[in-house]
């Protein structure tokens, strides 16, 4: 897979400090789908705790492939079995207030069936996780708004400000991927 970026700390919030070369990281896998329906929408997820809308996915667990691990999250957080169909790349970023280094992988996607029910956790029902459907330039768009409010200090949850960061890059090159093809 082809390294689209490497995020730190500095990147997300440029006034903290980033001694990110004195912490041990801890790798964490996870996989990101950007996830297109029938009419070629793509599907973003949001919460009510905040108004930012991000890529379905999440982390891998140590006993499954990427690939696998990324069609589980689309079924428990979009509700939709998925086929993965192109392979946009990696971002690493490393997370100094947790100590984590997170590996994210992303594909495009395509529905694989109806859109049904979603199969949340309790802490993702507990925060009003929700899935909306739009066509693929919107959601750049609204990521994009989403990237201009982390650049203004807008974006107080520490990890919502990486993952705007990693799905906004994600869509820009699977939009120059889709148009190569």
């Amino acid at each position: 897979m082809k390294l689209l970026a490497t995020f730190r700390q500095k990147d997300i919030f440029p006034n903290q400090e980033d001694n990110w070369n004195e912490i041990t990281f801890e790798d964490r896998l996870t996989g990101k789908a950007i996830v297109f329906d029938n009419r070629n929408h793509v599907a973003l997820v949001g919460t009510k705790v905040s108004s930012f809308y991000l890529l379905p996915g999440g982390g891998i667990d140590k006993k499954e492939s990427i690939e696998t691990g990324i069609v589980r999250e689309c079924l428990e957080e979009i509700g939709c079995k998925v086929k993965l169909e192109f392979n946009v790349g990696t971002i690493d970023d490393y997370r100094n207030r947790d100590k984590k280094h997170c590996i994210n992988y992303c594909y495009t996607a395509r529905l694989a069936g109806e859109k049904g029910e979603l199969l949340l956790t309790e802490d993702e029902k507990k925060n009003g996780l929700h899935v909306i459907w739009m066509p693929f330039d919107k959601a750049i768009d609204v990521l994009e708004k989403e990237v201009e409010q982390l650049k203004r200090g807008e974006v107080a949850f520490y990890n919502t400000g990486y993952n705007i960061l990693r799905d906004y890059r994600f869509l820009k090159e699977a939009r120059s991927l889709i148009k190569a093809v």
